[in-house]
């Protein structure tokens, strides 16, 4: 069996936090990684289950009781929101560690009801679909390394085709082993069942047709930067309707929206997100490309390979609250892929580029933004497919893609 990162931080909350919230996208390994959990006593309860669903609306109180004292974990628990209030009571009478463990997809009615209800008393997780790291057996480090500098060490490399073929792979684990005909139709079937099924568990959308073009239009555009009118004449959808659909995207974790970095809180109103796929098999398989085809294709294999790069780096960083993910673009066309912060305010400049050669050209927006907006300590590094880790002057490094995986 694969060994999750989140379970770590998943055993620490469940020893220290009344209740546990796992959430993450649908069929991303939740309920493996739950079941998983060696020494600790639960039961376990999912409201996939009509019989059970419908016992838990109906008698809540009755539902969510613990008379063996096992922690209980309700998997699907968006389907029943009407167990939080009870929870809540139970909560704030037992103060004991690790009575309940939610797992599930989010969705915005449950969310609200989350923050509203539980907080500050429940831990919230996000597990992400596979990372090359997790697969590799590795510890997730690659982060904290870049922070300090510290490249050195053995990994296997990753040239451009390699990384394609996991971009198609993706991350989620059943599909791991299939064919790449099996594993688009996976794919197509998943996302068709999340917007014909499970989207009626996130809001009051209906026109899944057209929410469906929006997904395959966000999908085109993965790693990419859009104006929102442009989205709205496609898609023959107003703005309101737009902002409403790229909510419940987000709250199926289909997309990420990734902020703009500033200098301040202030200077953050108005600066643009930029959206990628939650896994880069989703962008791929529902479009239909094929690997040859994209690996010819500049744009194609550029905005997949970044898309790559951020889901591992996304898995990495949920790791730890430390870090925070941002990117950075201006009206004078500087731009840099990604900006990672600490708690110690450093910052990491990270650019991908798909190839293997590479010169001071490819440095030129993390030097500029060295000297010209970073206040603190900044490392720049540019994330290739090459195998050797080279230094670009003081601070700035050439850092294979297959270190991402330590």
């Amino acid at each position: 069996m694969i060994k999750r990162w989140q379970e770590s931080n998943l055993r620490m909350a469940l020893e220290t936090r009344r209740g546990v919230h796992l959430t993450g996208a649908r069929q991303c390994g939740k309920t493996t990684l739950s079941a998983s959990l060696s020494g600790i006593d639960f039961r376990y309860l999912s409201l996939d289950v009509p019989a059970l669903r419908h016992a838990a609306v109906a008698d809540p109180d009755g539902f969510i009781a613990r008379p063996d004292g096992k922690t209980l974990v309700v998997d699907e628990v968006q389907k029943a929101p009407e167990i939080l209030d009870a929870i809540k009571i139970r909560l704030d009478r037992d103060g004991s560690k690790g009575q309940y463990l939610l797992t599930g997809s989010s969705s915005l009615r449950f969310a609200k009801m989350v923050k509203d209800s539980l907080a500050g008393r429940l831990a919230t997780i996000r597990l992400r679909t596979l990372a090359l790291g997790e697969l590799k057996g590795g510890s997730g480090n690659f982060l904290k390394r870049a922070f300090l500098r510290d490249f050195t060490g053995g990994f296997d490399q990753l040239d451009k085709r390699m990384v394609i073929h996991l971009a198609f792979q993706g991350g989620y684990p059943e599909t791991l082993d299939f064919s790449p005909k099996a594993r688009k139709g996976w794919y197509r079937d998943y996302v068709d069942d999340l917007l014909m099924k499970d989207i009626r568990d996130v809001t009051e959308i209906r026109k899944t047709e057209a929410l469906l073009k929006v997904v395959d239009w966000m999908l085109a555009y993965t790693a990419k930067f859009f104006d929102r009118k442009t989205l709205c004449t496609a898609a023959q959808l107003s703005g309101v309707t737009i902002d409403n659909y790229l909510g419940a995207l987000g709250a199926l974790y289909l997309f990420d929206a990734v902020p703009a970095w500033a200098g301040s809180d202030y200077a953050k109103i108005g600066k643009r997100v930029k959206y990628f796929a939650s896994d880069p098999g989703l962008v791929a398989n529902q479009l239909g490309w094929k690997e040859e085809q994209v690996y010819l294709d500049g744009d194609r294999s550029g905005k997949l390979v970044e898309t790559w790069v951020y889901h591992e780096l996304a898995a990495i960083s949920g790791l730890n609250q430390e870090y925070t993910i941002t990117q950075y673009r201006d009206s004078d066309k500087h731009e840099i892929d990604f900006i990672v912060e600490n708690d110690d305010r450093d910052l990491l400049g990270i650019e991908v580029k798909a190839g293997s050669n590479l010169g001071p050209e490819d440095f030129k927006h993390l030097k500029w933004f060295s000297a010209n907006m970073s206040k603190s300590r900044f490392t720049g590094i540019v994330l290739y497919t090459g195998k050797d880790v080279l230094r670009f002057g003081e601070g700035f490094y050439a850092v294979p893609m297959a270190m991402l995986a330590v």
